[in-house]
């Protein structure tokens, strides 16, 4: 079974590009314009594997985000990896497992999903 990402940007063509790489990495991905689309699809479930969030969106930021997720206890243990800009400005959000600045570099990712991947690979091998 191929690990789940969901993807939570707000910029239409970098979603695109990520949800078209991670997909070719063998991964599912799972999209969201802003974190209330996010929230929304994490509480009618299943829970992704890993969350790749953006910090400033629109409707609703990655910092508001996190502070749900945090709450919840089917999410508190959520893996999240922040990809974001933001993280000079203000503070990562707690229950964070790793950040990486935009503009993205591509290597840093696959490094942060390294512990994810190893289930996408075998999925795509099939």
């Amino acid at each position: 079974m191929r690990s789940l990402i969901l993807l939570v940007e707000d910029h239409v063509d970098s979603r695109e590009m990520l949800e078209e790489f991670l997909t070719l990495e063998g991964f599912a991905v799972e999209v969201a314009g802003n974190g209330l689309h996010a929230w929304e699809r994490l509480r009618r479930g299943p829970t992704p594997d890993v969350m790749l969030l953006d910090l400033m969106m629109p409707v609703m930021s990655g910092w508001e985000l996190m502070e749900r997720v945090q709450k919840e206890p089917r999410l508190k243990n959520l893996p999240v990896i922040v990809v974001s800009g933001a993280g000079a400005t203000r503070p990562v959000p707690q229950g964070i497992r790793a950040s990486i600045p935009k503009p993205l570099d591509l290597d840093d990712l696959m490094r942060a999903l390294e512990p994810f991947r190893s289930q996408a690979h075998l999925a795509a091998a099939y």
